[in-house]
C-alpha cells in the first residue's frame, strides 16, 4: 500500500518516465529510421561525468544531446531497493568530507547524506588466524610502514602528468603485488593490502604501480582512500543523482540509444546511433577508456589514444547485498567490516539503511575463491558470513547481487590499469582530439577513480567545451 501511495504522490512526468524505465527523446520509433538532431554538444555516457556536463551546458544555454546505451542512467552507480524507501548500492556508493564536488552537486539536486555505521569491532580473519579488533588498534607496524612509504612515493606523482613522474618507467614497470612482495614482510599485510586495494581499484597482480601512486595522491592519501572515502552514503542511492538529473534533461537524453559510429571528418561531428543521428559542434566522450573501443571513429583515432583504449583494462566482478530482519552484529559489538582471505566474502561493510530497519551485509566478493554458478556462490557467500558473523547470518530475507560482467555496455565497475600503459600513453588520457573531449572519473585529477572524480571530470570538460564554442 506504501508503494502504491508513493506513485500517486509521483509528479505526472516523473511516474511516467519511471513506469516505461526509460527518459526518451521527443518523436523517437523505436524500430524505424535514426531521428536527426543538431545541437551544440553531443554527449555519450549518462554516468555521473556525462550527465554533469550536460547540466553544466544547460545552465549556459548550450544545446545538448546524451546518448546512452542503457535503458537506465547513472552508469557505474546502480541501486536496489529494499522497500520502506530504502536502497542498496551494487555499483559505487560512498562519498567522504574531501570530496567536495558530488557533495556540492548531491545538495544543489536536494539528495541528502547519512553516515556509515562503523561503531564496534572490525573482524580480520587473515592466513588462518580469526581475530578483532578496533579501528584504532587495527594495522600491525608493518602495515603502517608500507602505507606510509607508498603515501610518500605517491606525492612524488604529479596530479596533471603522471606519466611524468621522475621513476614513472620504474614504478609502471611493475605491478602493486610485486612492489607488495619486497616491502611489506609480512604475509598477513600483503593478504590484507591486497583485499583493500582489490575494492577500490582492482586485483593487485594485474595493476600498476605508477597508477595506484597517482590514485592516492589523487585521493590526498592512503587513509583517506580506505577510511575517509567510506565516511557517508547518499539517502536513496547514489544513481539518484544521475536520475534527478535525467528528469532536468528530458528530451534531451536518449536512453537505449549505443553509439556505434562517430564521424569527426569535418567541422561538425555525426554521432550515429539507431535511434538517434545527432549533428554537434563538440562531443563529450564519457566512457571508461576500455569502452570507448566500442564506438568506431572515422577517421581512426591517433596511436596514441587508441592503444590507450586497447590497453585499458576494467576489472568485472561482483558486489553483494544480503539483507536480515536486523543488524544483528551490532548486539555482537561488531562494525560489519570484516576482512577474509579463506572464501570469496572478501572485504564486508554494514551496508543497512540508516534508520537501522533492516540488517545489510554488503560483500565485495573475490573473483578468485568465487564458485561461477550464481547459486553455488551464493550459497558459499552466506556460509562465509556464517563463519564470519556467526549463525544468524545464515538466515537471510533477501539477496542480491550485481555482476559487473553481465553488462555488455560496461567492462567493469573498477578500472585497475596494467603496467606499462600510463607512463607510455597516458597523455592521451585527457588531451582532446580535435572536437572530441574526453570525461569520466579516470581522467580526473582529483579523486579517481571514485563518483567525486567522475563529478570534477564533467564539471572539467563542460568548461573545456566551453572555451572553444
Amino acid at each position: 500500500m506504501s508503494h502504491l501511495n508513493e506513485l500517486a504522490n509521483t509528479p505526472r512526468r516523473e511516474f511516467l518516465k519511471a513506469a516505461i524505465g526509460s527518459t526518451f527523446a521527443s518523436g523517437v520509433v523505436i524500430g524505424g529510421e535514426p531521428i536527426a538532431r543538431s545541437v551544440d554538444v553531443a554527449v555519450v555516457g549518462a554516468g555521473l561525468a556525462g550527465l554533469t556536463a550536460a547540466r553544466e551546458f544547460r545552465c549556459h544555454n548550450i544545446r545538448v544531446c546524451v546518448l546512452e546505451a542503457r535503458d537506465r542512467v547513472g552508469g557505474r552507480t546502480f541501486d536496489h531497493s529494499i522497500g520502506g524507501g530504502h536502497v542498496v548500492e551494487g555499483g559505487g556508493q560512498w562519498v567522504g568530507p574531501t570530496q567536495t564536488a558530488i557533495l556540492g552537486l548531491a545538495k544543489e539536486l536536494g539528495v541528502e547524506t547519512f553516515k556509515s555505521y562503523e561503531k564496534g569491532k572490525t573482524i580480520i580473519s587473515v592466513s588462518g588466524v580469526r581475530f578483532t579488533t578496533s579501528a584504532e588498534e587495527r594495522g600491525s607496524a608493518d602495515m603502517r610502514k608500507v602505507k606510509a612509504k607508498l603515501d610518500a612515493m605517491a606525492k612524488e606523482v604529479p596530479l596533471a602528468d603522471p606519466w611524468a613522474a621522475k621513476r614513472a618507467k620504474e614504478w609502471d614497470a611493475i605491478t602493486i603485488a610485486d612492489w607488495l612482495k619486497t616491502n611489506a614482510s609480512r604475509a598477513e599485510t600483503r593478504e590484507e593490502l591486497g583485499l583493500e586495494i582489490e575494492t577500490e581499484l582492482g586485483p593487485p597482480e594485474k595493476t600498476s604501480l605508477l597508477w595506484f601512486l597517482f590514485y592516492i595522491h589523487s585521493a590526498g592519501s592512503f587513509h583517506a582512500l580506505n577510511v575517509e572515502a567510506q565516511e557517508l552514503r547518499f539517502k536513496g542511492g547514489p544513481q539518484a543523482l544521475s536520475k534527478k538529473m535525467a528528469i532536468e534533461l528530458g528530451d534531451d537524453l536518449v536512453l537505449a540509444s549505443p553509439v556505434s559510429k562517430i564521424d569527426h571528418s569535418g567541422d561538425v561531428l555525426i554521432i550515429e546511433s539507431k535511434l538517434v543521428r545527432v549533428k554537434a559542434k563538440r562531443l563529450v566522450v564519457a566512457m571508461m577508456p576500455a569502452d570507448t573501443r566500442r564506438i568506431e571513429f572515422n577517421p581512426a583515432l591517433p596511436a596514441q589514444r587508441t592503444a590507450l583504449m586497447k590497453k585499458w583494462i576494467g576489472e568485472p566482478g561482483f558486489k553483494v547485498n544480503v539483507v536480515y530482519p536486523k543488524p544483528f552484529w551490532r548486539e555482537a559489538g561488531l562494525s560489519g567490516l570484516a576482512v577474509s582471505d579463506h572464501g570469496p566474502a572478501g572485504i564486508t561493510f554494514d551496508n543497512s539503511p540508516p534508520d537501522g530497519s533492516k540488517g545489510v551485509l554488503v560483500i565485495f566478493i573475490d573473483p578468485k575463491k568465487a564458485p561461477k554458478d550464481g547459486q553455488a556462490r551464493r550459497r558459499s557467500v552466506i556460509e562465509d558470513l556464517a563463519v564470519l558473523f556467526g549463525k544468524s547470518a545464515k538466515e537471510p530475507t533477501d539477496y542480491f547481487e550485481t555482476d559487473w560482467a553481465g553488462d555488455k555496455w560496461i567492462t567493469g565497475c573498477v578500472s585497475p590499469l596494467p603496467k606499462g600503459v600510463l607512463s607510455e600513453y597516458g597523455i592521451a588520457l585527457r588531451k582532446p582530439i580535435g572536437n572530441i573531449h574526453w570525461a569520466g572519473t579516470e581522467t580526473s585529477e582529483v579523486w579517481c577513480g571514485y563518483m567525486d572524480g567522475a563529478v570534477r571530470s564533467g564539471q572539467r570538460v563542460a568548461q573545456e567545451v566551453r572555451k572553444e564554442l
